[in-house]
Parts: structure tokens; sequence; C-alpha cells
């Protein structure tokens, strides 16, 4: 039979529509990696969710639909089958002290933890295993579920007789030390408070035993340090722990002295995370901290060609205030709770406004610790100050934690191109605690003001602050989303205004971080071309956020197109 020539028109269209539905092996040959079969978030404005994704060569060369998946698959393809679990961008954490966890494996961790007697069991417990002499460290401790008071040498000196001890609190500005760690570090009633902190005393003059913000480094610093055998160890662990949890990026903070083990770990490929290292420290060692960024980036240009941006010495870490649990945020009003407090400033704005000066004729971005409204408007103005002074560093500014905003200066940020960096999981701990309590009920409407700061076109930085809340990151995003303790309530949110939408959390918490450390070209999003770092979750995400994302679990996770961390439910 011969076929019309309308007929062999109709066949011809017909066929090259099938080719152009499926057309042949692609340029370069198959994938090495195929995840397909449930909602891929990709942050990716144009398309948020897709069906699959291809990795070739430690980079995604394919993100869309289910069907299109078959002419990436060959012999050698690893194909996992999603049945409906999510994936999500490789997450990183804005804000986090991944130092924090060496203290806490080495001594004593109380985290959570509400009965003071359990405090000190754990202690006791710890003395014994350590032996007469030993310094014990750690700690994590939280005053405010255990009726607010602070702790003191009483409580430590019957069970640690013969061990000095020195345990930070929960958000690591408050210190507490028993009599002997205080007698070996020579403060007693004579010793007068440190710039930028306070010794809390008896009647008598006499050291209670707690010491605020800086006064805590007057013990501290005669902690015996880890050997570096010892160090190293206990990095790799807490490295591999952040991976299990999804991390394949951290915005770390600690001082210089911890980069050469950084840079020993990324030099040898056993750094499963990009670290960009904000680095605590006075604007006279800027240009100290400027070579070590030159050296790193020198060193590390090999490793960065083969698995994409891997450590980086990126900005200078400063501190204004303190928190707002022991009454050291400053703030631009009087405590509710207290009228005679109002916190205060650990740097006051002259310093604060000429070590960001000084930071950025060297390009530094500068990041300024600063949760009271006072804190945060001095740092805004200093930020305003250095720009007036001198050049800008390429990459944003930013102010972390910012717990309490006030409402004129939410604008402020977009204005002055300056990063809201914040961290969930530090509301909900607070809910019923003591956020209304120390604010009162208009300024408790700005804290913790991700809508707000949102709304006036501030850009969104999400982070943990671990060890001070913790590092998972499905935590802060369910805060993020629900701002609702674990346990339930308040109904509906606390200030629902100020929550934010799944996608706009889950940006906050991937490209947001990876525009700030000027790496958004290369991850930050399930995009063709980029680095191909990504999560897959145990299940789906809610729609809308619930208390479920707090059941979701890490399957596996990716960094370069290889996995870091997986479970046999990761395939």
């Amino acid at each position: 039979m011969t076929t019309s020539l309308p007929g062999r028109a109709a066949l011809l269209l017909a066929f090259s529509a099938f080719a152009a539905a499926c057309p042949g092996p692609p340029e370069g040959g198959p994938a090495d990696l195929v995840v397909r079969g449930g909602a891929i978030h990709t942050v990716d404005a144009e398309s948020p969710v897709v069906e699959a994704l291809a990795v070739r060569d430690g980079r995604f060369v394919f993100v869309g639909s289910l069907r299109e998946t078959g002419r990436w698959i060959g012999e050698a393809t690893e194909v996992i089958e999603l049945d409906g679990r999510a994936v999500i961008p490789g997450l990183i954490d804005g804000h986090v002290h991944l130092e924090s966890g060496l203290s806490l494996v080495r001594g004593v961790d109380l985290t959570g933890i509400a009965d003071r007697d359990e405090w000190t069991r754990r202690i006791a417990a710890r003395a014994a295993e350590l032996g007469p002499g030993a310094w014990i460290v750690g700690g994590r401790w939280d005053h405010t579920l255990s009726g607010g008071e602070f702790p003191s040498v009483e409580e430590l000196d019957p069970v640690t007789p013969d061990n000095p001890v020195v345990l930070s609190d929960i958000d690591g500005h408050t210190a507490w030390a028993n009599s002997l760690a205080l007698e070996l570090a020579g403060v007693d009633a004579e010793t007068p408070d440190p710039p930028g902190g306070r010794i809390l005393r008896y009647a008598s003059g006499a050291p209670t035993g707690i010491l605020l913000e800086t006064a805590g480094g007057l013990v501290e610093e005669h902690v015996p340090p880890l050997s570096a055998g010892e160090e190293r160890e206990i990095m790799r662990q807490t490295f591999q722990n952040a991976a299990k949890l999804g991390l394949t990026g951290v915005h770390t903070m600690a001082g210089p002295e911890r980069i050469p083990a950084y840079l020993e770990f990324a030099a040898g490929g056993q750094l499963p995370l990009r670290v960009w290292y904000g680095a605590f420290g006075s604007a006279d060692r800027a240009e100290e901290l400027a070579a070590a960024r030159d050296d790193a980036r020198r060193d590390l240009a090999a490793v960065a060609a083969a698995r994409g941006p891997t450590f980086e010495v990126g900005y200078a870490k400063l501190v204004a205030d303190g928190v707002l649990s022991a009454r050291t945020a400053a703030l631009l009003a009087p405590y509710a709770d207290a009228p005679d407090k109002s916190g205060f400033m650990v740097t006051e704005f002259d310093d604060l406004a000429a070590s960001v000066t000084r930071f950025h004729e060297v390009g530094f971005p500068v990041a300024v610790h600063a949760i009271g409204d006072l804190a945060v408007r001095a740092s805004l103005d200093a930020f305003e100050a250095a720009a007036e002074r001198g050049p800008r560093p390429e990459l944003a500014d930013r102010i972390e934690h910012i717990e309490v905003l006030d409402p004129e200066d939410a604008p402020r940020f977009r204005e002055l191109g300056v990063l809201a960096s914040f961290n969930p999981h530090h509301c909900i701990t607070g809910i019923d605690v003591y956020n209304t309590d120390r604010l009162g009920e208009v300024r408790a409407a700005w804290s913790f003001a991700w809508g707000a700061a949102r709304d006036a076109g501030a850009t969104l930085v999400f982070g943990s602050d671990w060890a001070t809340a913790p590092l998972d990151p499905l935590r802060q995003l369910y805060a993020a989303t629900v701002r609702q303790k674990p346990s339930g309530g308040p109904a509906g949110g606390w200030h629902p205004e100020q929550r934010v939408s799944w996608q706009e959390a889950l940006t906050a918490y991937t490209l947001g971080p990876a525009a700030a450390s000027g790496w958004d070209d290369e991850i930050g999003s399930i995009q063709v071309g980029k680095w191909a770092d990504f999560v897959v979750l145990s299940g789906a995400v809610p729609d809308p956020p619930d208390r479920s994302i707090l059941d979701l679990r890490v399957d596996s996770t990716w960094l370069a197109g290889a996995p870091t961390h997986r479970t046999a439910s990761g395939r």
C-alpha cells in the first residue's frame, strides 16, 4: 500500500515529535548518577520543583522531568529511585561554631537539661572519670530552664573539690566557674571587671562563679589546650556529624589559630564540608588574616578546581553586645522584667566602626554579633560610617542574630546592603521562657523578626549558632516556618506574622549563605552547571510546613556528586 503525500507528512511530523521527546544520548556520554521520582526542591526561581536530576563529573548536567531521564542512563550510571522522597540542595549553615564541639566532647554536655541536680551529677561523674587536677569544660547549661537563677560556686565546689571547672552557658556568653578555677586564674574580690564583661559578686565582693561576656576569658585562658592529635580527631567527628545532618557547607566562626587545621583537612581531601571561615580578632590583625586568606586560596587552588570551593578565610567576626537570657544584650529601652537594666555594648561604637573600616581596607566583609535593638542599630551605624570612610568589600557585611529589631531599622538592611543573619531555633526555645518577659509585648512582636526583615527588602541568611542550638538544619527550618515549640504551641505560631515560607527558609539555608561567600555561581541551588551538592530526605516535605518536618531524616548527603553520608535507605 502506498502512503499518500499528506500521510507521509503526518508520519514525518509524528516521528519528529517523537525524536524531540526522546533525544539521543547527551553530548559527553551518560551521567554518573541519576536521581528521580520525587519532589526535587531546586531553589531555582524559574523551576522551583522538578522530578529528576543527573550528575556527571561532580556537576549537575540535567535538572528536569522524569520522562527525560532515560537518555542520561548508561550501563555504569547509578540510579536512585526516590519513590516520593524529597531532595533539597546541600544545606549551608550560615552561622556555626564548629570548634564549640571540641569542649563538649572533651568535657561535659548539659544541653537541654532543666534539672540542676542532674547538672551536678554529670559534672561529678566527669570529674571521677578524668581524675584529680583535670580541668572540666564544656557545659551549655541553660538557667532559664530551671527557674531563671544563675548557678554559683556553692553548687560546683562540693562535687569538684579537686578539679578546676569552667562551663559555658547555652549562649556561650556566660561562664560558670568553681572556686578552684577562680583561684588558679587569680580572680577574687579585688579583680576589676574587664572591658566588655562583668564578674557577678556577693555582697562581700567575692565572685559568685558567674562571669558575663569577656569576663569568662579570665578563667578560660587558663584551660590547657588539646593536643594536635586530640583536636584533629574531634574535628573529624564533628565534620562527619554535620554531613549526616545534610550539611555540605558552613560559615564557621573561630579564632585565627584554627585555620591551619582546616587547611590540613582540606588539602588532604578530608573535609566533607565547604567552609567559609569567619575569624574572630581585633582589627590590628587584619593584615595577618588577609595573608592567611591569600595563602589558602593559593594552596587550595587545585582542590577547588577538582571539587569546587572548599575552604576560605572569608570574613571577620566582631561582637557588639551580649544575650537576652543574661540581660547583657544592649537594648534601646530597659528590660521589661528589670527596669534598672538595659544591657551593655561589649564593643563601643567608635571601636566598632574603626574595626569595620580597617577590615574593609583589606577586603574583608564583617559579621557583627548584635542581639539587642541598640546593638543592631549601632552595627548598622558602624557599617554606614565605614562606607563613608573608605571602600566597601566586594561581599556584603552582615549582622548576626538580630533577636530584637526596632521597626525604624528594618529598611536600613536593604539600603546599606547588609545581610540579616538569623538563628531560627533560638526563637522557639525562648517561647514562654524569657522572650516576652525580657521585652514586653510590644517589643516581643519585633523579636526574631524574619518576616519584617524580608518585607523591608533584607536578604536573609539562616544558621544554627551551634553549639548554642541544635546543628540539625531541619529543626532550624521547622522553627523558621512554623514558630512553635517542638512540643507544640502556641497555636498558630508565636507572632506568626514573622514566619517565612518553606521556599524562603530553604533559600536562606542554601543560596543565601552561598551568595554571602560569593560562591552562588557554583553552589547553593540545584541547577545545571553547578557542583552537585544535594540531600536526599527520608520523605516528602509537608505543604504547608508543620511539625512533621521534625520527623524527616537525611538518607544521603552529596558533595560534588560524591556521598559524604549515606544510610541503607539512601539508595
